[in-house]
């Protein structure tokens, strides 16, 4: 691994050289004066390779493996700035003495008087432009590393609010079958088998982070028949759902918590003629999702539970900006309503 980041780190450097060199020599190749524009391209690729080795990387590196990372990256900030403009004047003489002399006596160009201030100034805009790239690499790779984090972080919470749903709703399930049991129900049988396919579908499928809607409404349906057996005969639950295409992919479980509330702050706070009507559709953009329930004056004011805070926090994982939940109560009936966008 570090070899391979190593070989595209000189890669980088490399391809980051030729495209300097070539712009560099092209540029003297057509801006020189006509008593030398005989020469070849090849000589101003030399001549512009000797140039960018001997005078331009060295301020640049030191500027960005050293300066950067010791002193700006550490917010030395004097210290930076006090030794960049020390390089600049220092390398910018070198470059104005070294420059002319390389090309007159190595390259046989004409004869060019020393040039300190223009040497200064290459060096400023070599330092200025290298750190401004650097800094702008720094952030980006910073950013990359937090998003990658912030990435991990959401999915280990979300593995936790899933790990607390499954549990609260089988300890629910296991209690009905527990009831069956007592009253040794003929029941019991097909109690067994849908908890089965619930079970199977809660431990395989529900570990993808969607799962098709058809197969999350067969859950539900099969959720609503183990709570119908122990309700009382008064009480009503219907379920209501068109749904036009069988490639709708959703979160596992968002949808059946708001259920679960509905029988634990509904239908256990009335001891008759308590309802629950839900229901489910879709249309080009969304999923909408209503869940309707009564309840008794013991309820208080309050949206409480452990699924309803799960289920709000996985939605706004799940779903930023792309979904709109409002909860209401009033009149003695609490009523949900969840809109999901497609991905």
């Amino acid at each position: 691994m570090q070899n391979s980041l190593s070989i595209r780190r000189l890669l980088l450097h490399f391809t980051v050289i030729a495209t300097i060199v070539s712009a560099v020599s092209v540029l003297m190749y057509l801006t020189r004066l006509e008593g030398i524009t005989n020469k070849s391209l090849s000589y101003y690729i030399v001549q512009g390779l000797t140039g960018v080795m001997l005078f331009v990387l060295p301020p640049v590196y030191f500027n960005i493996y050293w300066l950067i990372p010791k002193f700006l990256v550490t917010k030395k900030y004097l210290i930076y700035g006090l030794l960049a403009v020390v390089t600049v004047i220092v390398w910018g003489i070198i470059i104005g003495t070294a420059e002319p002399w390389t090309d007159e006596h190595w390259f046989g160009d004409q004869s060019q008087s020393i040039d300190w201030s223009g040497g200064i100034l290459a060096v400023a805009l070599l330092m200025i432009i290298s750190g401004f790239i650097n800094l702008a690499y720094r952030w980006f790779i910073q950013s990359t590393k937090i998003k990658q984090l912030e990435n991990d972080r959401l999915l280990m919470e979300l593995s936790v609010l899933k790990n607390q749903i499954n549990p609260h709703f089988f300890f629910n399930t296991l209690n009905n079958l527990y009831a069956l049991s007592l009253e040794h129900s003929a029941q019991t049988p097909g109690v067994i088998l849908k908890l089965s396919e619930m079970m199977r579908y809660a431990i395989y499928e529900c570990k993808e982070p969607k799962v098709q809607l058809l197969h999350e409404i067969k859950y539900i349906e099969n959720y609503l028949s183990l709570e119908k057996i122990r309700q009382d005969e008064s009480c009503e639950v219907t379920f209501e759902h068109h749904i036009s295409a069988n490639d709708i992919f959703i979160a596992p479980m968002v949808l059946l918590v708001f259920i679960e509330n509905a029988f634990k702050h509904g239908f256990g706070t009335l001891a008759s003629h308590a309802y629950i009507h839900i229901k489910l559709h879709n249309d080009e953009e969304s999923i909408y999702f209503v869940v309707k329930n009564n309840f008794g004056e013991v309820e208080n004011n309050s949206e409480k539970g452990l699924g309803l805070d799960n289920v709000k926090r996985r939605l706004s994982l799940l779903y930023p900006g792309m979904h709109d939940l409002k909860i209401d109560r009033s009149h003695g009936e609490f009523m949900v309503q969840l809109a999901l966008k497609y991905d």
